[in-house]
């Protein structure tokens, strides 16, 4: 027995974990964007995903190398607000590059003896959002600084999101030192992108943000629990990196679970790893699949609970069977289903469950 470490895994959503596993080449694509200049493709950049994939802990490691290269960053949810909250941010963290009064906010202008109020509170800002932004980030460029902005969970029904859109699109027309990377559920991705008012993103780069590979996996959880100070059996490894299915919130999720099994002992054991899967899958019905399960519709769940006495695939052809509609009719919830993360294509007039242990937490709602 040794004393308890510090258990290293972060199953938090947005907390960079120790390893950020499969991600390495769509963030050096986008870093390279950064050091690129102007007119790169990869400062317009969105990552389509489910729950759980790791969008949002992307969104904050990109802003953190960001900020080692030099950049200021902004990051916000796509929320009523955001637009203030931007400049609230910018105005914070870039204290050491702006004139002071660039840091408040203008108030009223008197014409007799002219005279300019000011106030450092972002309520009281009479000037524009979008020229304010503007006077901002040209004061930032000109001291060779670029500024990026990350918007996760991205909604076309808020508002301000197609402001900010319509404004960075003037911005990269101008050639100013800026970058929008946003994530979102797929469905929301679609929205945003049907929207005609900012047509200008559906040139953006986009990176669907697929399975990880279990080799990278493994080696993720293996050189966490390691540099950490403790070490895993093989068996145990090979079934906790199995049972992740590629899931980035899963690998610190099962990381997590296993390692508080028996946290005062050197080695983490195979009934660590199958008392850590079983308690992590219960955790992620709680955190993930719950809500999950809320946004979807009637004809949602008809479809995916036809789905659940098929083993490795269904065919569509015996989806619609099994709830008595046409094929075509069939495919406008395997759409749907397709672009919120769920399900996947297995090939023509195929499909299987992409959202790791949802099968499962479906089956046992029935039971």
């Amino acid at each position: 027995m040794t004393e308890n470490i510090k258990n290293p895994f972060t199953p938090t959503f947005g907390s960079i974990p120790l390893m950020l596993a499969g991600r390495k080449e769509v963030m050096n694509n986008i870093l390279a964007g950064l050091d690129n200049g102007p007119g790169d493709p990869n400062r317009a950049t969105i990552f389509v995903g489910a729950r759980g994939t790791g969008k949002t802990v992307l969104l904050a490691k990109i802003a953190e190398e960001a900020s080692a290269r030099g950049w200021i960053s902004a990051n916000v949810n796509a929320n009523p607000g955001m637009l203030d909250e931007i400049i609230i941010q910018i105005k914070d963290n870039a204290k050491e590059f702006l004139a002071p009064e660039s840091l408040s906010y203008i108030t009223s202008i008197g014409l007799g003896s002219f005279s300019i109020s000011r106030s450092t509170k972002a309520s009281a800002r009479k000037s524009t959002w979008r020229s304010e932004l503007t006077a901002i980030i040209k004061e930032l460029n000109e001291k060779g600084v670029g500024l990026l902005i990350t918007v996760d969970e991205v909604n076309i029904e808020t508002e301000e999101m197609s402001s900010l859109v319509v404004a960075f699109q003037h911005f990269v027309r101008e050639r100013r030192e800026v970058a929008l990377i946003m994530a979102g559920l797929p469905q929301k991705v679609s929205d945003l992108l049907r929207d005609d008012s900012i047509s200008f993103l559906r040139r953006a780069f986009q990176h669907h943000l697929n399975p990880i590979e279990e080799s990278e996996v493994r080696y993720s959880l293996k050189k966490t629990i390691e540099f950490s100070g403790r070490k895993i059996e093989n068996i145990a490894l090979d079934l906790a990196a199995k049972k992740t299915e590629g899931f980035p919130f899963l690998i610190q999720l099962i990381g997590y679970q296993m390692w508080r099994q028996n946290p005062g002992r050197k080695q983490i054991t195979f009934e660590d790893a199958v008392e850590g899967v079983v308690a992590a899958q219960v955790d992620l019905e709680r955190m993930v699949f719950a809500r999950t399960y809320r946004d979807l519709s009637d004809k949602d769940l008809a479809f995916i609970n036809a789905m659940l006495d098929d083993s490795e695939y269904s065919k569509m052809s015996d989806i619609a069977e099994r709830l008595n509609v046409s094929t075509k009719f069939a495919s406008v919830y395997r759409k749907r289903l397709i672009e919120q993360g769920i399900i996947g294509s297995r090939g023509h007039g195929k499909v299987a469950f992409d959202l790791p242990m949802f099968k499962e937490y479906l089956q046992n709602r029935l039971e």
